[in-house]
């Protein structure tokens, strides 16, 4: 490995940047653009004040004061009132609310009885953020109406108000949630998406620079610089990248997520390594599949149009143990699935450094996959060169 031929190829690099729009669009106005757009979408982190639309056919006190504890949670927001049930479908399918409370007739008499009860929710389960928080704050309400009538119910009976409270709920289930216990999805969602964004226009920018290469025979001239070594050239072409999009994770932990409000409950330091780490093995893979391309287009659009579907297989939308396979096959072969539990691990959950291990050394394996197959190949593009070059000669 020889520093000084390192140094003059990454400078070649910055330049071919520089001088190369599509380049310099994917990797320096991208990542700030989408960063914005998604930031700005998620900004809230978590829906509040889901409409919902009653239907009270009891008109009662107990099912106004019902409605009223409904409206009082954080979650939902009663928007609309209807005289019936037709009418408040229509509501639904207009999607003017996201979900109907219809309170039967004769629900005040039942509670005074101590009867059963039950209450209509009918929900929209094609937003099922909105649906869950619905159903939730509903049933929490309806929970504790219920405990609070059981015990007016055996106070009438004579019994002494702490003992009627015991008897009416005889068993409690004690609830703790960690890590995200207010249960938003912005916590949840937005470090998967941020890392997403700089995967992505990472890897388009990269594809395009080496299809350039290819295309323009600048690969030639890079193995000439590099004398002729696979190692000086893979340093001296990645190295630019790698420090460009370690400032863009820094940029990242240091900056957006304190303006999202974005926990990182463990390890900086252990982050900022294993991301590097990540980035790494990243760039590695990329190159491996763009040297493949001669045409820029052709190396974007394969690039550009295979990050949904990597996304969906990594695990942090679906668990990898329900798909097929080889579905789990493909996606322990992708960096950001060991990246992604990392992160999440350190950023969300906090835990001990024992606890990841697992994460690093996966990426560990992947780079050296990444950088085998990217040796080998850059190895047979370089004897491919030369021997062209002989012939010709």
């Amino acid at each position: 490995m020889n520093l000084s031929v390192i140094w003059k190829l990454f400078k070649k690099e910055a330049e071919l940047v520089q001088n190369d729009h599509s380049v310099l669009l994917a990797l320096l106005v991208a990542p700030l653009l989408y960063f914005l757009l998604m930031g700005s979408t998620y900004i809230n982190k978590d829906e509040e004040q889901v409409s919902v639309g009653i239907v009270d056919l009891d008109q009662t006190k107990s099912s106004k004061a019902f409605l009223n504890k409904v409206n009082a949670t954080q979650k939902i927001a009663i928007t609309k009132t209807y005289t019936n049930f037709l009418e408040a479908k229509c509501g639904l399918n207009e999607f003017e609310i996201q979900g109907i409370i219809n309170i039967p007739n004769g629900f005040e008499k039942k509670l005074k009885k101590n009867e059963s009860s039950p209450i209509g929710l009918i929900l929209i389960n094609t937003k099922f953020l909105s649906s869950n928080d619905i159903n939730k704050a509903v049933n929490l309400v309806a929970i504790d109406y219920a405990l609070e009538a059981r015990q007016k119910f055996f106070e009438s009976k004579g019994i002494n108000p702490s003992f009627a409270k015991q008897k009416a709920n005889p068993i409690t289930a004690q609830v703790n949630a960690v890590y995200n216990p207010t249960n938003n999805y912005g916590n949840f969602l937005l470090p998967a998406l941020l890392i997403l964004i700089l995967h992505q226009t990472l890897l388009i920018g990269l594809s395009e620079s080496v299809s350039s290469d290819r295309k323009n025979g600048l690969m030639t001239i890079g193995f000439e610089e590099s004398k002729n070594n696979v190692i000086n050239y893979i340093f001296g072409k990645t190295g630019f990248y790698l420090i460009l999009y370690t400032a863009y994770m820094l940029l990242t932990y240091f900056v957006v997520f304190p303006f999202f409000d974005l926990p990182i409950k463990g390890s900086i330091f252990s982050l900022i390594i294993v991301s590097i780490l990540f980035l790494f093995t990243t760039l590695l893979y990329g190159w491996f599949v763009t040297s493949f391309f001669k045409s820029q287009v052709r190396a974007m659009e394969v690039m550009a149009f295979t990050s949904y579907p990597i996304f969906l297989i990594t695990g942090i939308t679906w668990s990898v143990s329900e798909m097929p396979l080889f579905l789990q096959f493909i996606s322990n072969l992708i960096p950001l699935k060991p990246f992604f539990t990392f992160l999440k691990k350190v950023t969300i959950m906090g835990v001990d450094s024992n606890l990841y291990y697992e994460e690093i050394i996966h990426l560990l394996i992947l780079l050296l996959i990444g950088y085998i197959a990217t040796f080998l190949r850059l190895n047979y593009l370089k004897k491919q060169r030369m021997t062209l070059k002989s012939v010709i000669k």
